[in-house]
């Protein structure tokens, strides 16, 4: 996946899946991202395209339909070939539609009481057994998601959210700056509970790498630039963020790495628990 931010604040956000399919009582039909969106980091989602790269072909917009109320033949001459964005805020079984323009929320502050709504967008694949592999690409672009203080442009990316209950064997994914941003003038940092790296590239992009994420953990980029000139995000807050963001993120580590040494502890507890039973056993002959 790919994140590319824009000088306006927005993110033009690219996303492969690589699904294998294994055999199960019903065929595969529908995949799908949720996200939620929030008036303090992420407006709205328009313009998507989802392309099947197994097979070239482009899917069209449509709305929801019900993988479990068609045959084979009626499912592929219908509905294969489609996506769709659905609102799930109330429902995810019986979703509302949703116009990324019409129903997009309004900016508001960090900090002041935000609104929210999850959405979902899915897409229709060829009734299919199994398979090895099936690529799927979706992109769109993502509003309102920096905010520009007095100092710095900050923002936070979750390509994947506690909604999402599918797992992935491996994640990789890069955020890029806008020109004249680098790493000399930016941070970036990454947050999951699943096994991860990060390096940042040549010219300041964030690289990173999570394994083995499990159905409803999420990952979560928080990103940092100084402002620039040509900053135009939507969303414009008086004040200087740049040490209070990088004061959080210290503790944010220092809370992570106590857990991890928390962790680690318990696991020597419970290795060791069965070397003392058998010690004891020992010393009891």
């Amino acid at each position: 996946m790919r994140a590319q931010m824009l000088d306006n604040g927005d993110l033009r956000i690219t996303q492969t899946f690589d699904y294998r399919l294994e055999s199960r009582g019903t065929p595969w039909r529908q995949m799908f991202q949720q996200y939620t969106l929030s008036s303090d980091r992420l407006t709205t989602i328009s313009d998507i395209s989802v392309t099947d790269l197994t097979t070239g072909r482009t899917y069209t917009q449509d709305t929801v339909h019900s993988p479990g109320s068609y045959g084979d033949v009626g499912w592929d001459s219908t509905c294969a070939g489609r996506w769709y964005i659905a609102d799930i805020t109330q429902s995810e079984s019986h979703p509302d539609p949703f116009d990324p323009e019409l129903d997009a929320l309004a900016a508001t502050a960090v900090g002041e009481p935000a609104q929210t709504k999850d959405v979902e967008i899915g897409w229709n694949i060829p009734s299919t057994r199994s398979a090895k592999s099936m690529r799927i690409e979706l992109a769109m672009p993502w509003h309102g998601v920096a905010t520009a203080y007095d100092d710095v442009v900050a923002l936070e990316w979750e390509p994947f959210s506690a909604l999402n209950s599918t797992p992935a064997a491996r994640v990789t994914g890069t955020f890029a700056f806008p020109k004249d941003i680098s790493e000399s003038n930016s941070w970036a940092w990454l947050h999951t509970g699943a096994a991860s790296g990060t390096t940042r590239l040549d010219d300041g992009s964030l690289q990173f790498t999570v394994t083995d994420l499990p159905g409803g953990e999420y990952i979560n980029v928080v990103v940092m630039a100084e402002r620039q000139p040509t900053s135009a995000a939507s969303r414009e807050q008086a004040g200087r963020m740049k040490q209070r963001i990088l004061e959080q993120e210290r503790r944010e580590a220092r809370i992570a790495s106590n857990a991890r040494q928390r962790e680690a502890r318990g696991r020597l507890v419970i290795w060791l628990i069965p070397a003392g039973l058998a010690l004891l056993l020992v010393v009891g002959r």
